[in-house]
């Protein structure tokens, strides 16, 4: 509403993929407002970056803990899901070099559940191919909010920055969605 005529003309095709996808929002206010989570103490950062790792490759534990916060297993998992499945990271322009790797899926989700299959609920364990989902809708809602709004938020260093990072975003929750099937069989 507030963008600029000329942003908003730019980003009509994600304007229209957000509309479009707009029961993925819908779903996760379902999730909270029945409560079919708990709120847990989560990292909501969960990139590779942000392990410390010893001399062997073992992961020694979580750092940049400014982000931990109340929180609902979707979003560590979620991200986990969206910055490790593809090779190309958010800042990739070549859409066709965004890829989603089953085996990369099935470590993740293998990984997860050797650490929390007790401790999750059964509503949480139904919700693990959505946490993808809605993690990569949602970064690529923030980035083409930030690009509408004239790019406050994420830093940018070329023009179009923030929306090209919304068409990566988008680009990964499309591909993701189309294995849904083999993904959850795995």
């Amino acid at each position: 509403k507030n963008a600029a005529p000329t942003r908003k003309e730019k980003a009509s095709s994600q304007i229209k993929i957000v509309l479009e996808h707009v029961e993925i929002l819908k779903t996760y206010q379902k999730i909270i407002q029945e409560k079919q989570v708990p709120l847990r103490v989560m990292h909501h950062d969960t990139k590779i970056s942000n392990v410390l790792f010893n001399n062997a490759g073992k992961s020694l534990c979580m750092v940049d803990l400014d982000t931990v916060m109340p929180g609902y297993f979707l979003s560590d998992l979620g991200d986990m899901m969206r910055t490790y499945l593809s090779p190309a990271s958010e800042e990739e322009t070549d859409l066709n070099r965004i890829i989603i790797r089953p085996d990369f899926y099935q470590a993740i989700i293998h990984g997860y559940l050797s650490e929390m299959e007790t401790v999750l609920t059964s509503a949480e364990k139904q919700y693990f191919f959505y946490a993808g989902k809605m993690m990569m809708y949602m970064q690529g809602l923030r980035f083409l909010t930030d690009f509408l709004i004239g790019d406050i938020y994420y830093p940018v260093t070329y023009p179009d920055q923030n929306l090209f990072r919304a068409k990566n975003q988008f680009t990964l929750l499309k591909r993701f969605m189309l294995m849904e099937n083999r993904l959850t069989i795995l």
